[in-house]
């Protein structure tokens, strides 16, 4: 079932995240970044960014992180601000640096002829987001497929399901929705796209939680229910994050300290104490991380392996609010295709770590 399709914000912390993960994960990571609008403050600008920086920050971000990777870019939260000319010169810079990134459309957006000039050469030129009820009218979206000249073989359709109920229960309507669009054209990929994370912080301060999977749970039970070929479907989420996008405008109030660890089962969601300085607050809280049956080990992933030097006091800092989101992406992503592996049988190596002697001193 790999590659893993994962929806992310184009941030700093996901982008990094994507950047640091192993190459053995990353060859099988396709993620669709998603640009947050121009009213939020960027994290490393601390004030919204111009128009003109928005192309330049993702093209920086990218060229850094993921240059040489298939992805997707959707600007759907800022395309109307940028204009057709903005957009058109923000994939221009983005594809400067990644001449594999895929343009990511909404259906409406499929009958702006304009929108043709973004479209890649080979084998995948756009891939389309759709929400559930777009979905619903598969003979809606093949028109406006073919209105842009465009094949079903050459689109990915992502296709979002944060707005419905999830759970094995939901499993017979999402298939037959991805039953009914493959019935109408042999796309390049339908992605399933959901995410059970709540979109608010499901935790006061000093206080920990279990969120059930039931994204990837509703997935394993749509593939039970689905007639199309495993190679056709993929699995995406929102990384460690809800699938609804809500974004703060302006500058924002002080991050809360915590962090999301993805689990076999459950999303383990641990919250600092909103008072004091960060270190010693997020040391508490790598601490209860590794303490919990939830962890995977030193050497599951990067991230876990700095989760587990930042609860032992093995490093300087704890990092910010953007490190935190980055430790949460970047295990969530090496979960998430180890989950993805096992479905086809392929089985990953955890990475090697240094020890350390009881004092913190290398042996």
């Amino acid at each position: 079932m790999l590659p893993y399709y994962p929806t992310l914000r184009a941030k700093p912390g996901e982008f990094t995240a994507c950047g640091h993960t192993a190459a053995r994960y990353r060859v099988h990571i396709k993620p669709r970044f998603v640009i947050p609008p121009a009213t939020e403050a960027d994290p490393e600008k601390g004030r919204p960014p111009t128009l003109d920086e928005i192309a330049h920050m993702m093209g920086e971000r990218l060229g850094k992180n993921w240059p040489r990777h298939d992805a997707f870019l959707d600007p759907q939260f800022v395309a109307e601000t940028l204009g057709d000319d903005g957009t058109e010169r923000l994939f221009r810079v983005a594809t400067a640096v990644n001449p594999l990134l895929v343009p990511v459309l909404r259906l409406p957006e499929l009958h702006n002829p304009v929108k043709r000039r973004l479209l890649r050469p080979g084998e995948v030129r756009a891939a389309i987001y759709l929400g559930f009820e777009d979905a619903a009218d598969p003979d809606e979206v093949l028109e406006g497929v073919r209105s842009l000249g465009l094949q079903p073989q050459e689109c990915v359709l992502f296709v979002d399901f944060t707005e419905t109920a999830l759970g094995e229960d939901a499993a017979p309507s999402i298939a037959e929705i991805f039953d009914r669009l493959d019935e109408v054209g042999p796309w390049s990929k339908i992605v399933y796209q959901a995410s059970a994370y709540p979109a608010k912080l499901p935790v006061g301060p000093n206080e920990k939680t279990l969120i059930a999977r039931l994204e990837w749970t509703t997935f394993l039970a749509v593939l039970r229910e689905t007639g199309i070929q495993p190679n056709r479907l993929a699995y995406g989420d929102f990384g460690a994050d809800s699938g609804r996008m809500v974004f703060k405008t302006g500058k924002g109030g002080r991050p809360r300290p915590h962090l999301r660890y993805t689990g076999r089962t459950h999303t383990l969601v641990v919250r600092g104490s909103d008072a004091g300085k960060f270190t010693p607050t997020m040391r508490k809280v790598c601490r209860q991380i590794i303490d919990s049956e939830e962890f995977g080990g030193r050497g599951f992933s990067y991230a876990d392996d700095r989760i587990w030097r930042n609860a032992k006091d093995l490093t300087d800092t704890c990092g910010d609010a953007t490190g935190w989101r980055e430790l949460n992406t970047a295990h969530h992503l090496a979960r998430v295709i180890r989950d993805l592996g096992e479905l086809s049988g392929i089985s990953f190596e955890d990475d090697e770590v240094a020890e350390f002697a009881e004092q913190g001193t290398l042996l």
